[in-house]
């Protein structure tokens, strides 16, 4: 589930301004005061923004979430302060909370919950944004557009125009871009490399110099399962080499759908993918695990480079670091490497929103609720307290935070929307689902790439020009 969990997401209820208990010492209550001063500071100048809207919030947020759903905001970060202090509580009768949590149950059946909610007249407010649900959740009516609610021409949302025109279906607006990061890194230790006579890849992306060669080198070199040793796990690999060229499998444009399974630059991709699948680079956890990753192999040595999002450091990473003691610098990440035929570093990125439900009865709410989101995401103290929160709870370096920065600034965004055709045709859960068939059956089988794009090539484009033609 935390796969799914998107980073601004995280980052909204990151920044937790509560004073810790159990006697913290007199240096962590500095901190941490100095951290309320800050962010007040924000806040304060904030609310006198004529950003935020100028309307009556009356009623709680009702927010649809699963596991966990009361996480997903947290109210004593800056962006639930905002509200709070320009809003008011919403029904104070109900309790001191802005949102009304609600947990669909099971996470499978969270869209159909959403439907259910929907069609009986007890529609959420709001869902969270999941690349693997769009534009599908726009084409069963279950998201309405946000054109005419947020201005997307305000100056605030002047840093995120270019990725919300991605976005754009039918002509319409329905994702209010906040935030990007890369979707997956390539994470490595340093001494693994060092012991086996490579160069830092970090230290190759700075000098533009990480490509696919480069990486291939690298495979070549650390590979050998005879003796269990191998250069890439993770469960999308296949998906992140593609959108190093430039294009996802589907994407957006002009607001339409545009299948790319026969483009050239996805089927060179897919030529790599064979290529580290057939000469066993990548760990098999198929057989060896049960189709379970196998993490501990990755902290043993015993595999070169791990396919994660940033939320692997402080989901495991970080304690992997505590527990055998390992240096500041040991723990490393990278982007994925440049196709040798782009002239850019291009990486599939995820993208931050709430998505506004149909039928909700509170569209003042959500659009109170953005714009505190978005006004506070671009203060810069929020920023530093949210670097130094990452820093002083799980350990991130300087360094390693000074990458996720960079990758934002320096990467070229890449949208794959191959999962948001619906759940029959684009279902992530299953390699069996056709979309997933096409390349990873490639990836976990060594299978052609060619002869899994035509099992599935016209299921696959009928539900393309099916969604489409909705939009005509």
């Amino acid at each position: 589930m935390r796969k799914y969990i998107t980073p601004f997401l995280i980052a909204a209820f990151m920044l937790n301004l509560t004073a810790c208990s159990g006697g913290g010492g007199e240096i962590e209550e500095v901190t941490t005061n100095a951290a309320h001063e800050g962010v007040n500071d924000a806040v304060s100048k904030l609310l006198g923004s004529e950003a935020l809207p100028d309307v009556e919030v009356t009623r709680k947020i009702k927010l649809l979430g699963w596991e966990n759903v009361e996480k997903w905001i947290d109210e004593t970060a800056p962006a639930g302060a905002l509200f709070s202090q320009k809003y008011g509580v919403p029904e104070p009768e109900r309790g001191n909370n802005i949102i009304e949590y609600s947990n669909c149950g099971i996470y499978a059946a969270r869209y159909e919950e959403l439907s259910k909610r929907i069609t009986s007249g007890d529609s959420p407010d709001i869902f969270p944004f999941e690349a693997r649900y769009y534009p599908y959740g726009v084409y069963v009516n279950l998201f309405q557009s946000i054109d005419g609610v947020i201005d997307l021409s305000a100056p605030e949302w002047e840093d995120s125009l270019e990725a919300i025109s991605r976005f754009e279906w039918g002509g319409k607006n329905y994702c209010a871009v906040t935030e990007l990061l890369p979707s997956y890194f390539l994470w490595y230790r340093k001494t693994i490399l060092e012991e086996a006579g490579l160069d830092d890849p970090y230290a190759l992306y700075k000098a533009g110099k990480w490509d696919w060669d480069v990486f291939l080198e690298m495979c070549v070199s650390f590979s050998d399962p005879v003796n269990g040793k191998y250069s890439l796990s993770g469960w999308d690999p296949d998906e992140s080499l593609i959108c190093t060229t430039g294009v996802g499998l589907i994407t957006l444009e002009n607001g339409k759908l545009v299948n790319n399974m026969y483009d050239s630059r996805v089927e060179r991709a897919m030529e790599l993918v064979y290529t580290i699948a057939s000469r066993d680079y990548r760990y098999p956890h198929n057989i060896l695990n049960d189709w379970e990753m196998n993490y501990q192999e990755w902290r043993s040595g015993n595999i070169l480079f791990w396919d994660n999002g940033q939320w692997w450091y402080a989901d495991m990473l970080y304690k992997f670091r505590d527990r055998d003691g390992w240096a500041d610098d040991e723990i490393n990440l990278v982007p994925y490497p440049r196709d040798p035929y782009s002239d850019k570093y291009y990486q599939q990125m995820r993208h931050e929103a709430f998505m506004l439900c149909s039928g909700s009865k509170n569209v003042d709410g959500f659009k109170a609720l953005t714009q505190c989101l978005v006004l506070t995401s671009r203060e810069d103290e929020v920023k530093r307290q949210n670097r130094d929160k990452l820093n002083r709870d799980y350990g991130w370096t300087e360094k390693q935070l000074d990458i996720l920065d960079e990758t934002v600034r320096e990467l070229s965004p890449v949208f794959d929307f191959k999962n948001g055709i619906g759940e029959d045709v684009g279902g992530k859960d299953l390699y069996e689902k056709p979309v997933e068939y096409v390349t990873k059956y490639v990836l976990v089988h060594a299978n052609s790439y060619t002869q899994a794009r035509e099992e599935y090539a016209g299921v696959i484009a009928n539900r393309v020009n099916e969604l489409n033609g909705s939009v005509s």
